[in-house]
Formats: structure tokens, sequence, C-alpha cells
């Protein structure tokens, strides 16, 4: 009879070195406005070195990111998107 060379399931350890596990870094959310989008937009488009290159970079439309840093719109929801802003309702209770 052939033994095996394979470690039976009760010898390997849970862990193979005693480090804790990494801790995820805490999400901050926080209430913005257009105009703080706006100054995203801003930051990531000098960053990026023009309003083409960001655009290019990011996957957005050109003359949507024209207009919204122009003021001619709102930042839509790609533009928020990709500066990191979501979208959100609030419900205030009490209210009708």
């Amino acid at each position: 009879m052939a033994s095996s060379s394979a470690p039976s399931c009760a010898s390997v350890p849970a862990r193979l070195d005693d480090t804790p596990p990494p801790v995820a870094e805490p999400i901050v959310l926080r209430v913005v406005d257009d105009a703080d989008v706006v100054a995203r937009l801003r930051a990531a488009v000098a960053a990026a070195g023009s309003q083409r290159a960001y655009a290019l970079q990011a996957g957005l439309n050109e003359g949507d990111l024209s207009s919204a840093l122009s003021g001619r719109r709102p930042p839509s929801t790609p533009l928020r998107r990709a500066v990191g802003v979501e979208q959100a309702l609030v419900l205030r209770e009490g209210v009708l």
C-alpha cells in the first residue's frame, strides 16, 4: 500500500503567518454641490493637461465637460462619477 505525501487537512495551519488581515480605510461621505464638482473637474483637467486629455482618459464626452466647466449646464451624472461624486436623495422625516 502506497502512502500519500499530501498533508492531511488537520495538519494545515489556518494562516501561514501571524499578521492580521488588512483593514480597509473607512469611507468618508460629505455633502457637495455643483460648485464642488466643477472644482474637482477643474483640478482633474489641470492634472491631465487639457480638457480633451481628461475627457479621453476618463471616457467622458468633451462637449459635456466643456459645458459644465463654463457653467452652461450642471455637471452630468458621468462627470460627477468621474470625480467620485454620486447623487443621493435624502428623506427629511416629518416634512410633507
